[in-house]
């Protein structure tokens, strides 16, 4: 794709992207001061420095980094697996060489999260999804720790979907200093104004031009070539002129720096809901600003009835002119009364309701942190008991999946399913995953979620099953062939997952059917030995009977006995 197609191209898309800006600026000023990028037609970049100071109340700030930190622990924990590989056959997953592979990669996968910045980077992710309802970040590799994610915020990039509606083009828009662009790219491959200034070392770190980086689907590409500039998707870098076309010395912009490829979309858009076709999504903190905008008012209002009523405006005679009102200050008077004995007084008598007034905030913020999935979050923290369960705990948290549920599924579907799977293919170029065994050829990986609160959406069938057993347990003494419409192994093994336990805990298939070989083999043994005795005990009876006289006559027992059958002469 020609240079020129892909300015137009971005132009585009930063048209519909600053339809949103106004919203964005009014959610960062409230709830994440320090995020969100916009980049001016000036060329100049906003919100890079400095302090908010007309934040009067930071309910909104704390909450959003609550429903940050609270979606971190529930869903991608690094303290407790959140993810678990097996195959769409699931009798071929349950096979002891298959699950101990299965096990070993997904093993791999976690260490390979913990060492990259994968856990510090989904946090802000989540105050992205909560604050401005989109979020995006790039997922790279790494010689060091295998994989590299780059976040970023909204305002320095603009996305387009798919006919399916799936984030598959980002162009992300950086200021860059000379020093940079050279080690990034290459000395050669920049134009002469970035080797002039490079070679002007005071100047290398100071002046700054904006680069573009976009990654789209190709579609003048030869499938039979393996090579970077013939991959499905298509990596660009260019520089971009911040004052038109040309620069002052002539320099025709744009220039293009890098050309590459990626063999799948490298970067996930998240959107915590989306209205229709739209790019961009929608976030729990658009539906609370307004509570937080009217907060600021409420806070506003309250500081100044405390002011007043701490330091009211006072009536002074205008002979006292040039009086001081200030704690410790010395003011010369007339000892003979000279001013008239005119009293020096409050203009207004205020008794402002302050408890009132605290009481409609703490009203106003409550109903900030409840749109904020706060209550949920923070349930555990709020218990007054001094021991809880961890049953109780899951229970309390299968609660958070009322109002979360739906965008767990959009984050399983835009976020966690994408990861998962440009993990295993970064993986499996660098050679970081074990080999792996026959029976798996040709078969399907498939990634189960089991994070608190996926496992929570999973709990409730575990009352369908304990009903349907309850049922069974009830009428199969009135009908014993109901035990046969049971399958122990998948009822097991189902259960087991809907609760979340690690399948390294539970026996492989052939395991399973060796203890029952054994136990029918010991129960046929033990059968036949018990035949054996009853059979030598009725051969000593009948032995003993034999040899026992009957009253001085001369037949004995066993005469006897089978006499009285009708068996005697």
């Amino acid at each position: 794709m020609d240079v020129k197609e892909l300015v137009n191209r971005r132009e585009a898309l930063t048209n519909e992207r600053r339809t949103w800006e106004a919203d964005w600026k009014m959610l960062a000023q409230h709830f994440l001061p320090r995020k969100m990028r916009s980049l001016e037609l000036d060329g100049t970049v906003t919100n890079r420095g400095g302090l908010r100071t007309d934040i009067l109340n930071n309910t909104g700030v704390l909450s959003m980094r609550d429903l940050a930190a609270g979606m971190h622990g529930g869903m991608t924990s690094p303290a407790r697996p959140w993810f678990r590989l097996s195959l769409q056959d699931e009798e071929m997953a349950n096979h002891k060489p298959v699950r101990a592979w299965l096990d070993d990669c997904q093993d791999r996968m976690r260490t390979i999260f913990h060492r990259s910045n994968f856990y510090n980077v989904i946090h802000s992710h989540y105050n992205e999804l909560g604050t401005f309802g989109t979020g995006f970040l790039f997922e790279l590799g790494d010689e060091k720790s295998g994989i590299r994610f780059v976040p970023l915020t909204v305002g320095e990039y603009d996305l387009d979907t798919d006919e399916h509606g799936r984030v598959d083009t980002v162009f992300r828009t950086c200021d860059m200093t000379v020093r940079q662009i050279v080690r990034r790219f290459g000395y050669d491959k920049c134009p002469e104004v970035i080797q002039r200034l490079f070679d002007s070392p005071p100047k290398t770190s100071v002046d700054r031009f904006r680069v573009v980086h976009a990654v789209l689907p190709r579609n003048d590409r030869n499938p039979q070539k393996l090579d970077a500039k013939n991959m499905p998707w298509a990596s660009y870098y260019y520089l971009e002129a911040r004052d038109g076309t040309t620069t002052g010395n002539g320099l025709q912009f744009p220039h293009l720096l890098a050309e590459g490829g990626f063999r799948e979309f490298p970067g996930f858009g998240t959107r915590w809901d989306v209205t229709g076709q739209d790019v961009y999504g929608r976030s729990p903190g658009m539906d609370v600003l307004g509570d937080v905008l009217q907060l600021q008012q409420m806070e506003k209002s309250k500081l100044k009835a405390l002011h007043k009523e701490v330091d009211p405006p006072m009536a002074v005679p205008a002979g006292l002119k040039g009086l001081s009102l200030l704690p410790g200050a010395e003011n010369a008077y007339d000892l003979n009364g000279q001013t008239g004995g005119q009293p020096i007084y409050p203009l207004m008598n205020l008794r402002p309701q302050v408890q009132n007034t605290a009481l409609a905030i703490k009203e106003v913020e409550d109903k900030i942190r409840r749109g904020l999935y706060n209550d949920l979050f923070k349930m555990l923290m709020g218990s007054d008991r001094r021991q809880i369960t961890a049953r109780e705990i899951a229970a309390k948290e299968e609660e958070k999946l009322i109002l979360l549920g739906p965008v767990l599924e959009r984050l399983h579907d835009e976020l966690f399913m994408p990861l998962i799977d440009r993990t295993w293919n970064l993986m499996e170029e660098q050679n970081m995953l074990p080999p792996a065994p026959e029976e798996v050829q040709g078969q399907e990986i498939k990634v189960e979620f089991v994070s608190l609160l996926a496992q929570a959406q999973k709990m409730v069938a575990t009352s369908a099953v304990d009903q349907f057993m309850g049922f069974i347990g009830t009428y199969a003494q009135f009908m014993p062939e109901l035990l046969d419409a049971v399958d122990p192994d998948k009822m097991a093994d189902g259960y087991a997952s809907y609760l979340g336990v690690e399948t390294d805990m539970l026996r492989a298939q052939e395991d399973r059917d060796k203890i029952r070989q054994a136990k029918a083999q010991m129960q046929q043994q033990a059968a036949a030995a018990e035949q054996a005795a009853q059979m030598q005990m009725g051969a000593q009876t009948a032995k003993t009977l034999a040899e026992t006289p009957v009253q001085q006559q001369e037949a004995n027992a066993l005469d006897a006995l089978l006499g009285s059958f009708g068996g005697g002469a």
